[in-house]
């Protein structure tokens, strides 16, 4: 039971690494070049190919030179030096494409950006401001030269680990008042749990072994988790963690790493595996 209880257990990891490692789409990340100090960027705006200039404290704005149309009105642009109202073209774009996003139907004011352009002897079409990068989700690594996008996949799983997470936290409540049943709803029916060199199989004999080793106390077991490397499968998530637990034994410091899967609306651990990396014992 406990040989098929281990195979279990490495054959999920094992079908988990494969999945980590050559299943999940590459995240977008764009080269970032110069113009003088100042981080320049490819797009494509309306199937033309052109160089904004990333301002993060700034709005997003056109080059009126590369931008004949648009009518006139009163605008407000923002930049580092404050905000300014100036008569601008408002040009209407269809679609700007920043590596694989797509931003659609626009409309931003043009003015005339030359001098930038001849500060660092290069043309700037335009800026690609707070407001844009906000909506593509853009994270701006000027050591590395390089703006990282987030994808579709990468707001899922965090959505996923952060609803996971919560579900955890009240399995940590549960473990912490020795509220068996409580603890018991938190675990798959046929998880499977490795610790101590043992491997347990099953809902019944996990909630056993905590409850031999750590539930109905005086004073009450205390179990902390600093979970971390969310990777979100489908409706599963696999994480590490590392954790701690103050009983009457003594504290004990450990790691490991889990998977949980969401069915009927809860989050569940499906299977777990920690090792003990301190213990110090409760001095009488």
């Amino acid at each position: 039971m406990l040989h098929r209880a281990f195979a279990c257990l490495l054959v999920w990891f094992g079908v988990l690494l494969v999945l980590v490692t050559g299943g999940r789409a590459s995240a977008q990340e764009i080269p970032l070049e110069r113009c003088d100090s100042l981080p320049v960027v490819r797009v494509d705006v309306d199937g033309r190919a052109m160089h904004f200039l990333v301002d993060t404290a700034a709005t997003s704005l056109l080059n009126a030179k590369s931008f004949a149309e648009g009518r006139e009105q009163d605008v407000r642009i923002t930049s580092w030096s404050g905000t300014v109202a100036t008569t601008a073209r408002e040009v209407s774009i269809k679609e700007i494409v920043v590596g694989r996003t797509k931003l659609l139907l626009l409309k931003i004011p043009a003015i005339d950006l030359s001098a930038i352009g001849k500060a660092c002897g290069r043309k700037i079409d335009g800026v690609l401001g707070v407001d844009l990068l906000a909506k593509i989700g853009a994270t701006i690594d000027l050591k590395r030269r390089a703006m990282h996008l987030t994808t579709v996949d990468e707001e899922r799983e965090t959505q996923l680990a952060k609803e996971m997470d919560q579900e955890m936290t009240r399995c940590v409540t549960a473990f912490n008042g020795s509220d068996e049943h409580a603890f018991a709803e938190c675990l798959e029916p046929e998880i499977t749990l490795l610790a101590e060199g043992k491997a347990l199989s099953g809902r019944e004999s996990v909630v056993q072994y905590f409850s031999q080793h750590y539930f109905h106390q005086r004073p009450a077991a205390k179990l902390e988790i600093r979970e971390s490397a969310f990777h979100p499968l489908g409706e599963a998530v696999w994480y590490e963690y590392e954790f701690t637990v103050q009983s009457v034994h003594g504290l004990l410091r450990g790691r490991g790493m889990a998977l949980c899967r969401k069915s009927s609306g809860r989050w569940r651990v499906a299977s777990m595996h920690h090792t003990v990396e301190h213990f110090e014992p409760e001095v009488e």
